[in-house]
């Protein structure tokens, strides 16, 4: 067997020829013979982020290599309808309804899920090294094995990144003496909250205060309250609503799943956004017209001591020329909960604390459903190598396509580039998006056909809102564009989606 039979002077040899003048230690390339793509070409195409598939094609050169197979990317993002054309699909979470309506994805086999089974030794051989397992599929986070990928019971694509909101906050503003002797007379506590009334009262607290003395009073929080392109205002919406409407005994949360009437104007969604509304007294003048990055920067110049974001957008919490100490938590919950079924309010010992993931869980990658033969082969080995701990960590590190790791194992040593978010707690924000990420009940936002159509139709009416129409008013509005859209696509079309999107009974 090559490799073997070596004495110690035979290896030594070939060390003192590695380093030797005039040579280098890159490996050969591999034969062709072991290269089993030879020929092929993947044509690759991205569905609503085209900037991904450019990430992708940077961290692709080294299986190409090794496999011999092309990666050819289309320039541009793709109408899901267009997505039966190429070989691999790349995709925002949210476009998943989207491409199965268009039956554009295969289904994944499930042995390309699983470690590869042990190959048997011939007899009074020693047993054969075991197959690398280079997908790791059971160390992915369980929400997004068995929900983001999944569409009903069938797996429609792998994991590259994920996206979940976090609360920041200044690390000064809750150590400062002077602030933590006034919080005890008043009775807050100065520590990331566990239910969103403990963070309002947490914001009102801190609302002009020099926490950071510079002479000058400062604001509690800064949130996406205006129109907000990111979608950020939405999904924090839609955070705190989860705490209130999604009630651990049901897995519906926007819509009706026997009716697909939409639930966005009923009482856990009003109230949500009518706190949200008052809270906008905590934050800085004009408050009600941030979007996302006004926001960042309100947090980044300190003018706020809290700020609610994307995990994946740390590098944008602090000046690198001027660093702050921030920390990070995962959102709070609530300890109130509304039946939709009973019409009631219930109230909990412990809050209820589900994670809202956007995006529809953060971006996937699947492969055509015209696909067969060797190329359908190399597709599949191609997903398992771009979702594996290893070309995903690269992936996660790229900083001009966001993403967050979606394995524990890979949150536990914090931020994937510390060096992009300098004065951000690498541990607290690993420890958060963790939390996030494995909290006993994951929301994954909505994936029906049109899903970031029927999100569009919420921004005006949640910014309206923080400017000063009523909630419910707005609310309604949201309800009947929602009833609307789903009468053009079809009531029973889009309930067959709906329900399947949940992954569960539907109840």
């Amino acid at each position: 067997m090559r490799g073997r039979g070596r004495g110690a002077g035979g290896w030594l040899l070939a060390i003192a020829a590695l380093v030797a003048p005039g040579c280098t230690s890159k490996p050969a390339a591999p034969a062709a013979s072991e290269r089993p793509y030879q020929g092929v070409t993947l044509k690759v195409v991205a569905v609503g982020d085209p900037g991904l598939a450019d990430a992708i094609a940077s961290q692709s050169g080294e299986w190409k290599e090794t496999h011999g197979a092309d990666l050819s990317f289309s320039s541009g993002a793709i109408d899901p309808k267009q997505a039966r054309e190429a070989d691999v699909v790349l995709f925002p979470g949210d476009r998943l309804g989207a491409l199965v309506d268009a039956r554009a994805l295969a289904v994944l086999p499930e042995p390309a899920l699983r470690p590869p089974a042990p190959r048997k030794a011939e007899d009074g051989a020693a047993a054969p090294e075991p197959s690398r397992d280079v997908l790791a599929f059971a160390d992915i986070a369980e929400a997004y094995r068995d929900q983001v990928s999944k569409y009903g019971d069938e797996h429609l694509a792998l994991p590259l990144g994920g996206s979940a909101l976090v609360l920041v906050y200044r690390r000064d503003a809750l150590a400062s003496e002077e602030n933590r002797k006034a919080a005890r007379e008043a009775g807050i506590a100065l520590e990331p909250p566990t239910t969103w009334e403990d963070l309002d009262a947490l914001a009102r607290f801190l609302q002009g205060r020099d926490w950071d003395e510079d002479g000058q009073p400062e604001s509690g929080i800064a949130l996406a309250w205006g129109a907000d392109p990111e979608g950020v205002g939405n999904t924090i919406f839609l955070s705190r609503a989860a705490a209130l409407g999604q009630h651990p005994n049901h897995y519906s949360f926007l819509f009706d799943s026997d009716t697909m009437e939409p639930r966005i104007a009923s009482p856990p969604f009003v109230e949500a956004l009518n706190a949200l509304v008052q809270l906008k007294d905590s934050g800085p003048a004009e408050a009600e017209t941030f979007d996302a990055e006004a926001a960042r920067a309100a947090f980044r110049s300190g003018e706020v001591a809290l700020l609610i974001d994307r995990a994946e957008r740390a590098a944008r919490w602090t000046d690198p020329k001027a660093p702050i100490s921030a920390g990070v938590a995962r959102l709070p919950g609530s300890t109130r909960v509304y039946d939709p079924g009973r019409q009631v309010w219930e109230t909990l010992a412990e809050p209820n604390r589900p994670s809202y993931l956007p995006h529809g869980g953060g971006w996937l990658v699947g492969i055509s459903a015209t696909l067969s033969g060797t190329k359908r082969t190399a597709a599949l080995d191609w997903l398992r190598d771009l979702a594996g701990p290893e070309t995903s960590a690269r992936l996660q590190a790229e900083r001009s396509s966001p993403m967050l790791p979606v394995r524990p194992s890979a949150l536990a040593s914090g931020l994937p580039d510390s060096r992009s978010a300098p004065g951000v707690e690498p541990r607290s924000w690993g420890r958060a998006v963790a939390e996030t990420l494995t909290a006993p009940r994951v929301v994954v936002g909505l994936r029906i056909p049109d899903a970031e159509s029927y999100l569009a139709d919420l921004d005006g009416p949640r910014a309206a809102a923080a400017a000063g129409e009523p909630a419910e008013r707005a609310l309604r509005t949201v309800a009947q564009a929602w009833s609307d859209r789903t009468a053009r696509w079809g009531v029973e079309r889009q309930l067959w989606h709906y329900r399947r999107s949940l992954n569960r009974l539907p109840t």
